[in-house]
């Protein structure tokens, strides 16, 4: 009776071992790190950001990075690397094809127009006025949104004109207040302007709320907080290749009780699996 029961021990450790994904195969293939499934044109960077909902910039450790999965070898320099993946993030945004700015705190991404309705619910966009009111928003912050209320989309050397701002320490002020506003969702960077003489392209700021399409704000409101939550939590597990329910609890500032009852009504569905490592359980979502 100990063999069989050794045996089939031995069997189950060797089906865990078959189930638990390899993480950096995952990653090569699904962030596109390998040579030859590089991004070469803006449409395929499109369906890279659809494919895993949510996208770092630059470069992230828990996020893909579209900088790493754009081709740049036939460039001859940094500048025209980064020239390249700015274009092409000027153009998602343009064509509303992603939204573009400060995802859950200091996180520059893209996140999929599809997937928007869903963030949109869950983080709506706050009244600024009512935040300016609570002390909650700058002085600054709001003078730039009054702005872009009625001037916008502007880049940032023309919302300077429109406030008078001249000094260094106004420069400064300004500048907090963007990164202020993008973290509260207010502003978004909608698009880009080439100057005369410029070999760079400038980003312009617009008020969210303006820049979001019509569709996005419907879907947003058909949507149930499950639901939104559901869909935000599918996409980061397979985004991230496994993760925990601790690490997206501190990604979403969401209850950990919450979070571990939207994940198991999921691996109830079969919408995700789960594995133990180490004494850790890890969540993926899908095969190879």
């Amino acid at each position: 009776m100990g063999a069989l029961t050794n045996y089939i021990v031995d069997i189950f450790k060797n089906v865990k071992r078959m189930l638990k994904p390899n993480l950096e195969t995952i990653k090569r293939k699904r962030w596109l790190l390998d040579r030859n499934t590089k991004i070469f044109r803006v449409e395929e960077a499109r369906e890279f950001i659809e494919r895993l909902g949510l996208v770092s910039t630059l470069r992230n450790e828990h996020l893909p990075s579209l900088a790493k999965a754009i081709y740049t070898e036939d460039l001859s320099s940094r500048f025209e690397a980064d020239q390249r993946l700015w274009d092409f993030v000027h153009i998602l945004i343009t064509k509303k094809w992603a939204y573009y700015g400060r995802i859950r705190g200091d996180r520059n991404a893209l996140l999929s127009i599809k997937l928007l309705p869903s963030y949109i619910h869950v983080y709506p966009i706050p009244d600024y006025i009512r935040l300016y009111e609570q002390k909650i928003l700058s002085k600054t912050a709001k003078s730039v949104m009054d702005v872009l209320n009625d001037h916008g989309p502007l880049m940032t050397n023309q919302i300077r004109v429109y406030l008078t701002i001249e000094s260094r320490d106004e420069k400064r002020k300004l500048t907090q207040a963007l990164v202020e506003l993008q973290r509260k969702t207010l502003i978004c960077c909608s698009g880009k302007i080439a100057q005369h003489r410029c070999r760079w392209r400038f980003g312009v700021w617009a008020p969210t709320e303006k820049w979001l399409p019509k569709r996005v704000k419907s879907k947003a409101r058909l949507l149930s907080d499950d639901e939104a939550k559901r869909k935000l939590i599918e996409k980061y597990i397979y985004t991230t290749a496994r993760t925990t329910l601790k690490a997206i609890s501190r990604f979403f500032n969401w209850p950990l009780l919450e979070v571990r009852r939207i994940v198991s009504s999921m691996i109830d569905k079969e919408l995700v699996s789960s594995y133990n490592h180490q004494g850790e359980e890890y969540f993926f979502k899908g095969n190879l």
